[in-house]
């Protein structure tokens, strides 16, 4: 049974996909955990003593490892611990999660003689920490069928900056780009935003929109948003960005792509 093939086409997140799909699947979280209907949670984060307390609270179905998504040897130890956790023994959900914002020596000038080496934290978390997490995610996923009781599920979780301007932070946006209430925001620019009657969305919502494209394998290749309920009333909508209008030149080109992309047809030492 292969991959759902990608659908144009905006989703109806109105109606909820029925949790029960998600039963003895074994999930991976990096960043956080969320209570996953039936299904068996494993997630990592830099926080022991958070993610020690979640993992008694969703016990028996949770376990928790220490994880700097950095490494590529602490996330490989999250998916081997996801792995024999498993009732199932497979790994069939993951999702993506870890990230931080705040201030980006990319974007600073300093007033000195020669320029300064900015740092970047914020890239290496939020954008090749993922690409680590994408490659274990594929691998262990073949390692299984794709069937009634398996899944092939990876969901990144980003934000609506990677499809719009800010200024100031060049790193962040980057990241976003890349792989287009919590605590990356302190309360200081949490009063800031709401002092500029920005609306936060609801931090359960994103569960719900995980929850929503897990439990449904028709899902595929769809950019979902975390938005505030006066926006959608469930907390996420399908941001209907995805897809080029066709007829259009890139949606030409899209479809030529898919069909002759050589990084897919040709072995890698080949190429």
């Amino acid at each position: 049974m292969a991959y759902a093939a990608y659908q144009k086409g905006v989703v109806d997140c109105k109606n909820a996909a029925p949790p029960t799909n998600l039963e003895g699947k074994g999930v991976v979280i990096t960043g956080g955990a969320c209570k996953g209907d039936g299904a068996h949670v494993t997630f990592g984060d830099l926080d022991e003593e958070s993610g020690t307390k979640l993992e008694a609270e969703l016990a028996p179905n949770a376990k928790f490892v220490h994880c700097d998504v950095t490494s590529w040897e602490d996330q490989l130890a999250l998916f081997k611990l996801a792995l024999s956790s498993s009732p199932r023994k497979s790994i069939d959900v993951v999702v993506a999660n870890a990230g931080i914002s705040g201030p980006d020596d990319a974007f600073t000038i300093e007033d000195t003689d020669e320029p300064v080496k900015p740092q970047l934290k914020i890239v290496n978390i939020d954008l090749l920490g993922v690409m680590y997490t994408m490659k274990l995610a594929r691998h262990y996923f073949v390692k299984h069928p794709l069937d009634a009781s398996h899944d092939r599920c990876l969901i990144v979780n980003a934000s609506l900056v990677g499809f719009l301007d800010v200024p100031g932070i060049p790193q962040y946006m980057a990241s976003k780009w890349g792989y287009v209430a919590t605590t990356i925001l302190s309360p200081t620019v949490q009063e800031y935003c709401k002092s500029k009657e920005i609306v936060f969305a609801e931090a359960q919502d994103a569960a719900g929109a995980w929850i929503k494209i897990a439990s449904d394998p028709s899902i595929n290749g769809r950019s979902f948003g975390i938005v505030p309920r006066d926006a959608a009333p469930q907390g996420y909508m399908d941001l209907g960005k995805d897809d080029y209008a066709d007829g259009e030149y890139l949606d030409e080109l899209q479809e030529i792509l898919l069909r002759t992309s050589h990084r897919l047809a040709v072995k890698a030492e080949s190429q």
